[in-house]
């Protein structure tokens, strides 16, 4: 993911986020740091009951379709695994 698409991901808040194979929760923030070096980061509510909370930085988000609200991410990007908030 570029910068260039730092709006695109702005305006996803709400979407359904999917691998290629499965829905994997809903974006619940987007955080776009200030500065050229930070990337920004989606904070995913995943999870039966949306318990979990995962951040998934842009570069693994591979498409957003804004028409659909659908952010599908690259394969492999979960691998890191999900963390518990609240």
């Amino acid at each position: 993911m570029t910068e260039s698409r730092a709006p695109l991901l702005a305006a996803c808040e709400g979407f359904d986020v999917h691998t290629s194979s499965l829905r994997v929760g809903t974006v619940e923030e987007v955080c776009i740091p200030e500065g050229r070096t930070a990337q920004p980061l989606l904070a995913v509510r995943a999870g039966l009951l949306g318990s979990w909370r995962v951040l998934v930085p842009a570069e693994e988000v591979e498409t957003v379709d804004l028409l659909a609200k659908r952010v599908v991410l690259r394969s492999g990007a979960l691998l890191a695994g999900p963390r518990r908030t609240g």
